[in-house]
Parts: structure tokens; C-alpha cells; sequence
């Protein structure tokens, strides 16, 4: 899809509505982002302390007018960050299937995304546009999909992605390999996997990293002691599987 299309597409279905604070990110990069803003959920701004969101999104390269997919988007925690740091030029699709799609479709019709114009749901990858987003972005959901469909995922990735778009991943650190029950995975299973479909490894960082995490066990109630990934690639600078650019 033509990104002049998709955001006139947007911009003609929403009104956009999303007033914010400039937040100033690290490398002198303004977000309007305002993570103290009291319409967002108290478990949320608890949650940016560790989570560190304007760093993360500075050191990912994200700016206003990208168009953003929330892969596995939860409750909706980094798709209001993102729609607030595209602005109102760009779009953010937060993708979740229905069955965990509950509490972000209560955010998106009744809470802090409802006047939120460029933010739209999708159930599955397969509903996102080709050759449109600047990035794909999931945090910790990547150690749950099975060893065998990462390569139809990643292609799907590709094929929304502009050709040199990002892929970014977020993910809780296992000692080796990819631990399903304990929903972790070691960073050495994801750069194989990506980079053997053929994107390219751009960066890692350890910000959200904790060494005295024994890594062990999921912690959903100790999010703060988890040692984490942050690791960049880059799709082909080539055509997509989609073909031709969008941008």
C-alpha cells in the first residue's frame, strides 16, 4: 500500500485527537510523549521506570510520520507510546488476537486510545498492509512463538516492512536456547533465527538488561528483575515478499 494512501487513510477515518507534552529523549530527540500524563492507567507509569521507554525508542529510531506495528500488543502499554511518538502523521496498528484482545479493545473504545486517531487494531499480521510499516516491534512475545512457524512469521515481517525497515525485539533472557515454560529465550536463538531469513543485524543493547536475574521462571510479578534483550535487524534493502516499496 502507498504510505500516501495509508495515511490518508487514516487521517480521513479518525479524527486525530492527541495533545501531549514534548518529552525530550536522550541524543536530543523530542517525543511528544508525556509519560506522567494522569489518563494512563497507574500500573502503566509504574511500569516506565523499568521499562524505559523513551530510551528505548530513541535508541530504536523511532520518528514522527513512522507507521508502527505493536505485535502482540497486550494491553495496549507500548501502542500508547507509540501512537503519541508518531504523532498525528504517522499510525500505529496494534495486533492481537482476539482471544487476548480484551483489555486493549477496552482501552481503544473507552480509555486513554480512544481519541487516539492514528491507532488502529488488527487481529492477525496478515491483516497489515504490504510494504508499509518503518517498524515491527514486539516485546516480550517472540519466545512464545514455536521454533516452526518463525519462518512464516518473518516472512510476513518482510512483507510489511519497507525495505529497510526495523525489526525490533524485546524479549525475557534464558540461559540457552528457547525455554517455552519459563517464556524465555536466549538472544543467540533470535539473531539465528532473523538472520537466517535473511535480515540483518544492526544493533543490541543492554539497557534492559539485569545480571542477578537467575533466569528462571517467567516472574510476571517481578517484571523489574528481569534480564532483558533489545536487539535491531534490518529487513532486505531489496523488494519485500510484498514487491514494490511503499515508501
Amino acid at each position: 500500500m502507498n504510505r500516501q494512501i495509508l495515511s490518508a487513510l487514516f487521517l480521513g477515518i479518525f479524527a486525530v485527537a492527541m495533545p501531549a507534552t514534548a518529552q525530550e529523549a536522550p541524543g536530543g530527540q523530542t517525543a511528544a510523549v508525556d509519560l506522567a500524563d494522569p489518563a494512563r492507567a497507574a500500573e502503566d507509569r509504574a511500569r516506565d521506570e523499568f521499562s524505559k521507554p523513551i530510551e528505548v525508542f530513541a535508541w530504536v529510531g523511532v520518528e514522527p510520520g513512522d507507521v508502527v506495528v505493536d505485535f502482540h500488543a497486550g494491553s495496549g502499554y507500548n501502542t500508547w507510546i507509540l501512537s503519541k511518538w508518531v504523532g498525528p502523521e504517522g499510525a500505529v496498528f496494534a495486533e492481537s488476537p482476539e482471544r487476548y484482545a480484551e483489555d486493549l479493545k477496552i482501552r481503544l473504545e473507552s480509555g486513554d486510545l480512544a481519541d487516539a486517531g492514528n491507532v488502529v487494531y488488527v487481529d492477525q499480521v496478515s491483516a497489515l498492509p504490504t510494504d508499509s510499516l518503518d517498524l515491527f516491534f514486539t516485546s516480550r512475545n517472540y519466545h512464545d512463538i514455536p521454533a516452526e512457524e518463525i519462518p512464516e512469521l518473518l516472512a510476513e515481517v518482510d512483507r510489511t516492512l519497507v525495505p529497510g525497515g526495523l525489526f525490533v525485539v524485546i524479549d525475557a533472557r534464558a540461559a540457552e536456547g528457547r525455554d517455552t515454560e519459563a517464556h524465555r529465550i536466549a538472544d543467540q536463538v533470535v539473531i539465528d533465527e532473523v538472520t537466517a531469513a535473511g535480515f540483518e543485524l544492526v544493533d543490541q543493547s543492554e539497557m534492559l538488561a539485569n545480571p542477578e536475574d537467575d533466569h528462571v521462571g517467567p516472574k510476571w510479578d517481578q517484571r523489574e528483575h528481569l534480564d532483558q534483550s533489545l536487539i535491531k535487524f534490518r529487513a532486505p534493502a531489496g523488494e519485500s515478499a510484498g514487491g514494490e516499496a511503499g515508501k
